[in-house]
């Protein structure tokens, strides 16, 4: 069954062409700017609605015109005739829906109305299934390599014996944010790509701390997705992993107003619990995030995948398939993240949140990352 999400909503309308001259000076809005898919075949009332009653019957094309959703896998595309008759200001059609019982993102369509004036209402269809969760392997948790409904449009399952240098850039330097110790390096000992496998290792000689972090940026940028990371991470106090994004505009705008993503981050002192994390500009920064902990062990024991469902206005993270947060564009102004994002992966040591290295922790510290994948 769909669910109607918002009644007798005014959406606002887009004046595409003006050839010709209305026949009233009417507009007109639409029950429907969401629907809920369902598991079956369905169909929905969509209702329009005139500014007023016209002063003589008419009659006014519409079209379904496919977007993100498509014609004969979300929905039936169709045109027709809404009949404005007598008294009435309201006309309908039927819209067929397409269920299925396989997780989707957010869709869109379009209903084209030919009134004197082109006017376009979107709608969106979303979907009422669960993400699929990861299954335990010996190694851990791990991820299907392909989803019903969705296509892998990049990934990186670090095969080879060498870091694939047309996606990724290594950072490199002895200064960076938050008061860290460590110094980037692209040297062998703390990034290696071997046995299908991406290892950064963070490593302490004489009081020194070096580590490794690689980005996408000017390389793969992505905007909207499922996206995929299976890693077994490091612990210790003062060791700071991340698994992150930030906007491609950054170079422009500056950060936190490009927005930050952080599918997964990790103190080393709390090597049980992961974080998902959005930053952002909102009169100064502003956070919004959530911990997930474990039930037993910690995350350097196996493999576990940290992911993102990333669609338009919102971003839900998951830990092995499971949602434990969500941020939504009307909780905060000035929403950054239906832009363009890059990737990072890196090992932090010391800084402000996770305090610096002690006695307790034993170096050498790794981050083993099997794949990323980004579906659309």
């Amino acid at each position: 069954m769909y669910k109607i999400a918002v009644s007798m909503f005014a959406v606002s309308l887009a004046l595409l062409s003006c050839d010709k001259e209305p026949l009233d000076p009417l507009t007109f809005q639409t029950n429907l700017v969401e629907i809920v898919e369902g598991d079956v075949n369905s169909s929905v009332k969509m209702v329009f609605t005139a500014s007023s009653v016209p002063s003589d019957d008419i009659s006014v094309k519409y079209e379904v015109r496919e977007k993100t959703a498509r014609s004969g896998s979300d929905l039936i595309a169709t045109s027709g005739t809404l009949e404005f008759i007598g008294d009435s200001k309201e006309a309908f059609f039927e819209l067929e829906l397409v269920g299925d019982d396989h997780f989707e993102l957010l869709e869109y369509f379009e209903v084209v109305l030919d009134y004197g004036p082109t006017i376009v209402f979107t709608v969106g269809i979303a979907d009422d299934d669960a993400v699929a969760e990861a299954v335990e392997d010996a190694d851990g948790f791990i991820t299907p390599a392909e989803y019903p409904s969705m296509a892998l449009v990049w990934g990186d399952e670090f095969d080879g014996n060498s870091l694939d240098l047309t996606d990724w850039t290594y950072e490199v330097g002895d200064e960076w944010f938050n008061n860290e110790l460590q110094s980037y390096t692209d040297l062998p000992e703390n990034l290696r790509v071997e046995d299908g496998k991406l290892t950064i290792t963070a490593l302490e000689e004489l009081g020194k701390y070096t580590s490794a972090r690689i980005i996408t940026q000017d390389k793969v940028e992505v905007k909207f997705g499922r996206i995929d990371i299976r890693a077994r991470l490091p612990k210790g106090q003062g060791i700071w992993p991340a698994l992150w994004m930030l906007g491609a505009n950054i170079n422009e705008v500056g950060w936190p107003a490009c927005g930050e993503i952080d599918i997964m981050e990790l103190v080393g002192h709390q090597p049980n619990v992961t974080h998902g994390t959005a930053h952002y500009e909102d009169n100064g920064h502003k956070y919004r995030g959530m911990l997930k902990t474990l039930s037993s062990g910690d995350f350097s024991d196996k493999y576990h995948v940290f992911s993102i469902v990333w669609d338009r206005n919102y971003i839900t993270w998951y830990l092995d398939g499971q949602p434990f947060n969500t941020l939504s564009s009307s909780q905060i102004n000035n929403y950054p993240f239906n832009n363009p994002q890059f990737f990072i992966m890196n090992i932090a040591v010391g800084g402000d949140w996770p305090g610096d290295p002690d006695e307790t922790t034993v170096f050498p510290q790794h981050m083993d990352v099997d794949y990323v994948r980004v579906f659309q």
